[in-house]
């Protein structure tokens, strides 16, 4: 009886730690090959667990593949730091999962460098002037 309650305590331990590497491994996957864009923010709304506000950020935000004509909206939540202001309006980069395309990560400072500019031409121009490349 002992040996099947440890099997549940530490199988119960062990389940969110394989899960977080799990997608840890996913996300940086997503990275190396997936397409990154940028996604324009439409809302941000702090998360809130038992009451009490996290540093983790609910970001709803309209992203648009390459290729495709329309916008879908998408929902983030992102660890934030402190000081840091998002704003409806900001377009942040973002990296869509190869073979889900429903999934998208924050990107990281190697797939923002390969960003590929989609939306209507008149944002692209203004993206290019502004230094970002296609």
């Amino acid at each position: 009886m002992k040996i099947a309650i440890w099997t549940l305590v530490v199988l119960a331990a062990l389940t969110p730690v394989v899960l977080y590497f799990f997608q840890r491994w996913r996300q940086q996957k997503a990275e190396r090959e997936g397409v990154a864009v940028y996604a324009t923010v439409i809302s941000v709304a702090p998360m809130k667990r038992f009451g009490k506000t996290l540093p983790i950020m609910k970001i709803v935000m309209w992203i648009q593949e390459p290729g495709s004509t329309t916008s879908r909206e998408v929902t983030l939540s992102s660890r934030v730091e402190p000081g840091q202001k998002i704003t409806a309006g900001v377009r942040l980069a973002v990296v869509i999962d190869p073979k889900n395309p429903e999934r998208i990560y924050p990107a990281g400072p190697e797939a923002a460098k390969r960003v590929v500019l989609t939306g209507p031409r008149r944002e692209r121009r203004q993206m290019r002037k502004a230094g970002y490349k296609d």
